[in-house]
This record gives C-alpha cells, structure tokens and sequence, in this order.
C-alpha cells in the first residue's frame, strides 16, 4: 500500500513543485513522525507517520497549515492560476493511473494478454442454483435483471461475478442463449462456505494467454484499466443504492490481501496484479467529488475557473468540514464492516 500512497502524492509534489508552490512536507501515514529527513538545499522535509492511512504533501495556502504565513502567496496553492491548481490536484490520481499501466503493461508483456472467457457456461454443478433453474452446459448469458431493476448485459464471464457477488442472494431474472433460442430463467445465488462468496453453480471456459506485440500490450493495457475503472463506478452506483454494502472492504481487508503475499510465500505476479489493482482503486475513490478528496477539490477549482472569481473562504471551509464528516463516516463503516467478516 506505502508504494501506492507514495507515487499518488508524489505526483502533487512534483506538480506543485513545477509550479513554484511551497512545500513544506511530504509524509506517508498519518498521525505523530517517526521519522524525517531534509537536506540543507531542499525546503521539503520527507516524513514517515505512524499510522500507515494514506500520506499528504503540506503545501502553503492549504486549511490547517501553520506556521506558513510569511511565505509569499504567489508560492501558495491559491496563488497559482487555477488551471496549474487543477494540475496539482490531479496529479496524484494520474500518477496512479500511470503506475498501474506501467504495472499491467509489464505483467502482460512478460505473460501474455489474457483472452477473457465470454459469459458461456462450460459446466453446471450439481445440487446449486443453476442446475435447479434448468442452466445446461453452453448457455450464453445475455442478460441479467436484478430486483432494482439493475439490467446487465454481460461481455465477459466476469461481468458476471462482479454482479452476482454485489447483489449476493437477490433473485436475478436471466436470459440465455441456448442453440440461438432465447431461455427466460429465475434463479438466486446461494453463498458458498469454502469461496466466501455467492454463486449460482456454474463454471466458466478456460482463458488463454497470447504473447503480442508491443503496440497490442499498449492497447490492451488501456482497455483493460477502462474496464475495470467502469466496473468500479458500476459498483460504486450500486453502493449508493444500497446494495452490495456487506462486500466493501476497508483497511483491515487490504492489510488482510497484502498479508497473503508472505503468509503463501512471495507471489510476484499475485503481489503486482493487487498493487495495480489497488492503485486504480485509488485512483477512482480520489477522482470522487468529495470535498477533501483530488475530485472534490478539483471540482471546486473548476467552480472557481467558471465564475471567475475565489469561492468565498466561509463556504469553502463548510464544505471541507462537510467532506470530513463524510470521510470519517465512511472510514468508520468500511472498518465496522471488515470486523464484522473477520
């Protein structure tokens, strides 16, 4: 996690930095320093905290930071034009995206793309959901309607999981495609003791990797991080409804993934695919337009670009406090959640 947080605001202070902006710190965790280092030609200190939650860079003209009144405000992040204010604030989750391209790319360029099974199902397992409702061997799924009224129409197999593993054990309306006839069928996942999750009894065609060229690995690479970018906004959604709020994991789930790594041995490949996929989580939470959040800042620097004019400071602190009472509630939930599995 260290590495992610590190190259996220790694990317505000090299943006800030480009920009004249006064940096005062750069931390990853929260909470009292264990340890600082500043050379006698930087005006940057480089600290570890105690609490390994996130990082932050201290820039001058930011809420909460004292001591830095004589700096002049041309070096303070409001002193700077509001397009190089936007840049600073998105920086991080460009970087982000930028170490989980570099991440993917390289684990596709040494193993092959992954040719992703399509939503067909290879067997049907006895006693489950899907043998109940009359699923046979072949079935193509062409659409899921959920109780919400959520339509999926699945590309890959894993469409599926993603569906069924955030709507848990909803009755799910599904459409096949049996010999180009249209099969309307009702059945409802049943959860599984031994996968922790809920499953309808079915099994999915094998995958295949393909060694391609550069250029292909290039395209792939971007077309998988969009996918899975939509299929998290696609979950997030769904959240905000409601549903699937029992699957959200906070601190203690990650810390519980990255445990894995050295309690089965170092898994290269299992170690850089959840390094990628975390930095793209982070990515998208940050890109999210709440208040103390990149996105929520962002949003109000472009607030600020359209009515030409500052945002008045009452306002801005109002929202602020509103986007930290949000943040709290939702660090509270994800780590009531991940106790309560545990």
């Amino acid at each position: 996690m260290s590495i992610i947080v590190i190259v996220h605001e790694l990317g505000h202070l090299v943006a800030a930095k480009s920009f004249g902006v006064y940096c005062k710190e750069f931390a990853v965790g929260m909470g009292p320093k264990v340890f600082s280092i500043q050379s006698k030609r930087s005006e940057t200190a480089y600290s570890v905290r105690a609490l390994p939650l996130g990082g932050f860079v201290a820039m001058a003209g930011e809420p909460g930071e004292e001591g830095l009144e004589a700096v002049p405000f041309e070096r303070t992040i409001n002193g700077i034009k509001p397009w190089k204010r936007l840049i600073v604030m998105l920086a991080g989750i460009f970087m982000n995206l930028v170490l989980a391209f570099l991440v993917f790319f390289t684990i596709f360029q040494i193993n092959g793309i992954v040719n992703e099974p399509k939503p067909v199902i290879a067997a049907v397992v006895e006693g489950y959901p899907a043998e109940k409702a009359g699923l046979l061997a072949g079935d193509e799924f062409v659409k899921l309607t959920f109780k919400d009224g959520t339509t999926i129409e699945p590309k890959v197999f894993s469409d599926l999981v993603v569906a069924i593993s955030s709507f848990q054990d909803s009755e799910i309306d599904v459409q096949v495609n049996r010999n180009g006839e249209m099969k309307d069928l009702k059945l409802t996942p049943v959860f599984n003791e031994d996968s922790q999750s809920y499953v309808l009894g079915i099994q999915s065609e094998q995958g295949s990797l393909e060694k391609v060229g550069f250029t292909k690995t290039v395209s792939y690479t971007v077309s998988f991080i969009a996918n899975m970018i939509v299929q998290i906004f696609m979950v997030l959604k769904w959240l905000v409804q409601g549903i699937g709020l029992n699957n959200v994991g906070g601190p203690v789930a990650i810390f519980q993934e990255t445990s894995k790594v050295s309690a089965s041995g170092f898994d290269m490949l299992y170690f850089w695919n959840l390094i990628g996929s975390l930095s793209i989580s982070l990515a998208v939470m940050n890109f999210l337009p709440i208040p103390v959040l990149d996105g929520g800042r962002a949003l109000l620097t472009v607030v600020e670009m359209i009515i030409r004019r500052p945002i008045p400071k009452k306002f801005e602190n109002a929202i602020m406090m509103i986007g930290f009472a949000i943040m709290l509630f939702l660090r509270v939930f994800f780590i009531f959640n991940d106790l309560k599995r545990l």
